[in-house]
């Protein structure tokens, strides 16, 4: 597997996709606490910038643990943190992994994520070696299986999800790309 202790900063048109750090918390903060982040997913908000530095140290200890690799996603207009997107459920044995992405929603709509989303699926299958990519998203999720679709996901099930720090059940969509080499 690949070892993510030399971490892969990546660029493209409008945004810089690097290793968070705790300069980061402020930007970060700001995502994780707004509700509108948190309508499709069970993520708990985060109620101050302690929690948020806590969520970027255990990022950065799982990196460096090779579970995940996660990336900031640095607007280069702005130079604020946007957003994040990552590969984990790394499964070295079947050669796949899992996409998950986020973006602060007066950023939605604009294609950033789709920038993120096309330079992640490339590191993924040309560095990683992956044979597979799943992605998975809550039916009434509109907008991200809009963009999924637009990265040529394909849809292959449908699974219920209850929640971790809520009761609520997810219907979940699972997307495969698979990598043609």
């Amino acid at each position: 597997m690949i070892d993510f202790n030399s971490f892969p900063n990546m660029e493209t048109k409008n945004l810089i996709l690097r290793r968070m750090s705790s300069n980061d918390a402020k930007d970060l903060f700001e995502m994780r606490k707004d509700p509108r982040m948190n309508e499709y997913t069970d993520m708990r908000l985060e109620k101050n910038i302690y929690e948020t530095r806590a969520y970027i140290d255990r990022m950065n200890e799982g990196i460096d643990d090779n579970k995940w690799i996660i990336w900031a996603i640095e607007h280069k207009q702005s130079h604020k943190v946007i957003g994040t997107v990552c590969i984990w459920n790394i499964n070295e044995e079947q050669k796949s992994g899992e996409l998950g992405y986020g973006i602060i929603p007066d950023y939605q709509g604009q294609g950033l994520m789709k920038e993120s989303l096309l330079s992640v699926i490339e590191y993924g299958f040309n560095i990683m070696n992956l044979e597979e990519i799943l992605a998975y998203t809550e039916e009434n999720n509109l907008k991200s299986i809009n963009l999924l679709e637009k990265c040529n996901f394909v849809e292959i099930n449908r699974v219920q999800e209850e929640g971790y720090f809520s009761s609520k059940v997810y219907n979940m969509v699972v997307y495969r790309l698979e990598n043609h080499k």
